[in-house]
């Protein structure tokens, strides 16, 4: 039987409500375990449209695309995903500064020790820091809508793209 994922979703109802708080009407995403608990309560909303792609790249290239006409959007992936995005990045989002705020599961990392999850967690953070992209880790249910708040401001302030990386317990 699959895990129904945790059983509050505060962090779940905080980042829908975080996201039409700041205006996002359009949510592209490409499912995992983690983003299928989150995408339940964003497929609740009446306000925010998801929209599933079969790869990241086009969920940042739909991102950019409602950028440019005056939307705005929130790119939902995994790690495994984003490491996938490196040409789209910096030939898109980087080198024409479109602002694209990432929400990404961060499998892997020291609260997610499953043995194949941990290679593309210990290349996340230095990804990220290779392409120059400004990140953050989410700091739980209390604190994930304001972290999302403070993203979406800086993407747009800098023209730059942002990652907030989130594990299960913030979706709880």
């Amino acid at each position: 039987m699959a895990d129904p994922g945790p059983a509050t979703r505060h962090g779940a109802r905080a980042i829908v409500g975080a996201f039409e708080a700041a205006g996002v009407s359009l949510v592209p995403s490409v499912p995992d375990t983690w983003i299928g608990w989150l995408m339940e309560d964003v497929r609740r909303s009446t306000k925010l449209r998801v929209v599933d792609v079969t790869r990241e790249e086009e969920a940042v290239a739909i991102a950019c695309g409602a950028a440019l006409c005056g939307t705005r959007a929130a790119v939902v992936i995994q790690n495994a995903g984003l490491l996938n995005c490196g040409a789209i990045v910096g030939s898109l989002v980087q080198l024409y500064r479109i602002p694209c705020f990432f929400l990404i599961s961060y499998r892997g990392d020291e609260r997610d020790p499953t043995y194949y999850h941990v290679p593309k967690g210990r290349a996340t953070e230095a990804t990220l820091d290779a392409w120059d992209i400004r990140y953050a880790c989410a700091g739980g249910p209390g604190r994930i809508a304001a972290q999302i708040a403070q993203g979406f401001t800086w993407t747009e302030e800098a023209r730059a793209p942002f990652a907030l990386l989130f594990g299960a317990e913030d979706l709880a």
